[in-house]
């Protein structure tokens, strides 16, 4: 008897050559399902019971082959579709712990059960390098007597994208507005001699806030690739210092500590100072969040081989969910319009300061690391 093979989330085993064989060429020979299929301008696809494709209408073939996928009998929708999960298993697609939080793998585990299932899909293709954003469509499908999967994929990339762009540009102003509100209160709450202290920081945030509003025309042209870099050059020591100051007074700060560890002196790159602010800030804010009163947060910089490396430091590990989900582009726990700090992350980083972003959580904390080059050029 075989033994089964490891699965976290649905069954690993897939239909024997000659079983799979047959069923696609039993609905390639059916013109109801095939004329029908064809005529619709989504990707549809008809899976077997062990989630292996079986037909795929002309819309979709068209689009696998200009994708190097000349014939998807027997993938599966990650292989199909360039996830990079599958491999993480020797039971592929469906099977491993990212799968769990997958909407196509809980699309299709409803329609195993008979119903219909309908879930949006986070994607980041290894085949076209995209993210894609789908939603998809699962139910239960029987024809000439054999139980199949229908699956309906609808692109809805450009849709999420527009909004994450918007709500990203908020995401960051909010940010920024919270430490300039928070200084001048401290600023009115002082007496005369403490108030002037806080006037240098509250500069730095306000000038920023404005540095933040004026590239609002920049961010729109950020995922069209048409953002304009423009560097300058940048004192890591005094940049993290700026991001502290920023932070002093900030509501997600209260209670919490935000420091520079370690000697960043001597170490700059050139690079563009707004986006990258925009980045460390972001990890900043979300180390905070994630902690409670009395924790502290670090921030650190350090020489690379090749340039200047940030972390930002936090002492919480990550629940498994949002662990497993970071970087994706419309992923959020914290409700509508939120959660956008770790797409930005990796988009600015990668696209255009032509960094690399990575973390590590375990039961010692959380970090971000976020590396560049001397010249983002």
């Amino acid at each position: 008897m075989t033994e089964a093979l490891p699965t976290k989330f649905l069954p690993a085993e897939k239909a024997e050559p000659a079983e799979l064989e047959r069923h696609s060429r039993l609905l390639r020979e059916a013109p109801i399902v095939a004329d029908a299929l064809d005529g619709m301008l989504n990707f549809t696809l008809i899976l077997n019971r062990q989630r292996q494709a079986v037909f795929v209408n002309k819309a979709l073939a068209g689009f696998l082959k200009n994708h190097g996928i000349h014939d998807p009998t027997g993938l599966r929708f990650g292989e199909i579709s360039g996830c990079g999960h599958p491999a993480e298993s020797a039971g592929g697609c469906g099977t491993t712990e990212a799968c769990c939080y997958c909407g196509s793998a809980q699309a299709m585990a409803c329609a195993l059960e008979g119903k219909e299932g309908v879930n949006e899909c986070r994607i980041l293709s290894r085949k076209s390098g995209d993210e894609l954003d789908l939603r998809i469509q699962a139910r239960p499908f029987k024809y000439a007597g054999e139980d199949f999967l229908l699956i309906s994929i609808a692109d809805i990339s450009d849709e999420k994208r527009r909004h994450v762009l918007e709500r990203l540009f908020f995401h960051d102003i909010i940010n920024t507005a919270g430490g300039v509100q928070g200084l001048i209160s401290l600023m009115q709450d002082a007496k005369p001699e403490e108030a002037v202290t806080y006037v240098p920081a509250a500069a730095n945030a306000s000038t920023r806030l404005l540095d933040q509003i004026l590239s609002q025309k920049d961010l729109a042209a950020a995922e069209r690739g048409e953002l304009q870099v423009k560097n300058e050059e940048v004192e890591a020591a005094h940049f993290l210092a700026g991001i502290v100051d920023l932070f002093k007074a900030h509501e997600v700060a209260k209670n919490k500590k935000l420091l520079v560890s370690g000697n960043c002196s001597g170490l700059s790159l050139r690079t563009d100072k707004t986006l990258l602010a925009r980045v460390i800030g972001n990890m900043a804010k979300n180390a905070l969040e994630a902690e409670s009163p009395g924790a502290a947060v670090e921030l650190s910089c350090a020489a690379t081989p090749d340039g200047v490396s940030f972390t930002v430091r936090n002492p919480t590990p990550m629940p498994d969910e949002v662990r497993l989900q970071v970087f994706q582009r419309s992923f959020s726990t914290k409700g509508a319009g939120r959660g956008l700090g770790t797409y930005s992350i990796r988009l600015l980083t990668e696209r255009y300061l032509k960094g690399k972003v990575s973390f590590a959580s375990g039961p010692s904390g959380t970090v971000f690391t976020a590396e560049y080059p001397l010249s983002a050029v």
